[in-house]
């Protein structure tokens, strides 16, 4: 309770470390990955494990949820592809496969219909979550992709890189719009205000 600072509840059934977890925007559902190769659905509000999505052969380091809560897509040391699952069912639906290294996280857009990844092959990738095709790629990091933020409006992705820039993308075309210099390591975090217009980088 962020208030009183008090732990409500503690969601127990991972066998190894926990490096990443996502939330429902209803606030009711959380889903975890772990070091244990699978990922964990979990119920908020009493703190059960619902389901667990097996499927990763290493282990899962992020995960992102549509803004619907009903579709979850993650990440795993385990090859260059992402994975999209039915929350509900605890189903895998799609593999996402293009990248030529390991892929580093995933966002997605505040439609629900696109993510867009980083890979330590120095692309951003875009995908449609339904049909699992990549439609575009970002090329023009020197370095591996770090870190990357989407506008609210779905619009543009900010990626940030060991090459020690960020670089505006347009989303639609794939375009890079713009190059952010100054830090002089690299970038590992990125976040963008909710009106689209200010950056913040953590270097």
């Amino acid at each position: 309770d962020i208030a009183s600072g008090m732990c409500l509840r503690t969601l127990e059934g991972h066998t190894s470390n926990v490096y990443h977890v996502a939330i429902t925007p209803d606030g009711k559902i959380a889903v975890s990955g772990s070091k244990d190769r699978t990922l964990r659905v979990w119920d908020i509000t009493n703190g059960m494990c619902l389901r667990t999505l097996e499927g990763h052969t290493d282990w899962v380091n992020a995960v992102a949820i549509t803004p619907d809560g009903k579709t979850a897509v993650s990440r795993s040391e385990d090859n260059t592809t992402l994975r999209v699952w039915d929350i509900a069912s605890g189903k895998c639906l799609k593999t996402l496969e293009g990248h030529t290294d390991k892929v580093n996280a995933v966002a997605i857009t505040a439609d629900g219909k696109t993510a867009v990844s980083r890979s330590k092959d120095r692309t951003l990738r875009v995908w449609d979550i339904a049909s699992g095709k990549c439609l575009r790629t970002f090329v023009g990091h020197t370095g591996q992709v770090i870190a990357v933020a989407i506008t609210t409006d779905g619009k543009t992705a900010v990626s940030g890189s060991a090459d020690k820039t960020l670089r505006v993308w347009d989303i639609p075309s794939g375009k890079c719009l713009r190059t952010l210099v100054g830090h002089t390591r690299s970038v590992n975090a990125v976040s963008i205000t909710t009106d689209g217009q200010t950056v913040v980088s953590g270097s």
